[in-house]
């Protein structure tokens, strides 16, 4: 939905980073009001650098299961890519099945390049365009009346091709539903939150106060909680597959190569 990805992009852009700021601020205001305006010394346990080390686990081991998903994207492209040229390849050896599987791959391409371009409206019916069309290719294929038609023969040697395209595509489309799960991401808020009030608290709790180091963890701890939504929003994000191999594909059978004529 439209609504729910604005608000993605509105939170983590923007209220996330101010609530970390305010987090902080409790920090400070806890320390303010316990320690300094009491004249009371504040002593460290030795517990907080250990409580950061383990917040900065979770966000690396979370931003590091982020970019797995994007090489797995990357990969199931790249066998889409694969399927495809194999498929049109088969059907330049089979001359009868040539035209008919050419613009099926042109219309396939077309559908999916537009649904992955840059920030799009998202289409739910793409699975079921993709289906229509593969249903009505193959049934182009299979009740061709052309004198030079395609034999049964002929078109199970098109089947393992068309099959790992359907499978590739498939997996793909899944995989852009798959991200973090939710509970991760309210613990990365959650812990983010306690966090910022702990930075606070022992900066101001100090004789010395020091405002560059929750400054840096703000930017930090905001950077990389996007980065992860990012990652998760590979329609919507700055972070997205290369379709590069798709579309020089698309290039490459639009237009495609003149044979070298022979020599006398």
């Amino acid at each position: 939905m439209w609504w729910r990805s604005l608000f993605n992009i509105l939170w983590f852009t923007l209220a996330y980073p101010v609530s970390l700021l305010l987090a902080v601020a409790v920090g400070y205001l806890v320390a303010e009001v316990n320690y300094r305006r009491r004249s009371r010394v504040w002593k460290p346990s030795g517990i907080e650098n250990a409580l950061i080390t383990i917040f900065g686990l979770l966000l690396s081991f979370t931003l590091l299961s982020s970019n797995n998903l994007l090489r797995e994207r990357t990969t199931l492209i790249h066998q889409s890519s694969e399927a495809m040229a194999e498929l049109y390849r088969e059907s330049q050896l089979l001359p009868a099945t040539e035209p008919a599987v050419r613009h099926l791959l042109l219309q396939f391409l077309a559908l999916e390049l537009a649904e992955h371009q840059a920030n799009p409206v998202h289409d739910p019916a793409h699975a079921r365009q993709l289906e229509n069309l593969y249903r009505q290719g193959w049934q182009q294929l299979r009740n061709s009346t052309q004198a030079a038609a395609p034999t049964p023969d002929e078109l199970r040697r098109l089947l393992p091709a068309l099959d790992k395209l359907s499978a590739a595509t498939s997996r793909l489309h899944y995989s852009y539903q798959e991200g973090t799960p939710p509970t991760i991401i309210a613990l990365l808020l959650i812990s983010s939150w306690a966090i910022g009030v702990l930075v606070g608290f022992t900066n101001n709790a100090q004789e010395t106060r020091h405002y560059f180091v929750p400054l840096l963890f703000v930017v930090i701890s905001a950077l990389t909680v996007q980065a992860i939504r990012d990652l998760d929003n590979p329609d919507l994000g700055l972070i997205r597959p290369n379709y590069g191999n798709l579309r020089d594909l698309q290039r490459l059978m639009a237009h495609p190569p003149t044979p070298p004529r022979a020599t006398p």
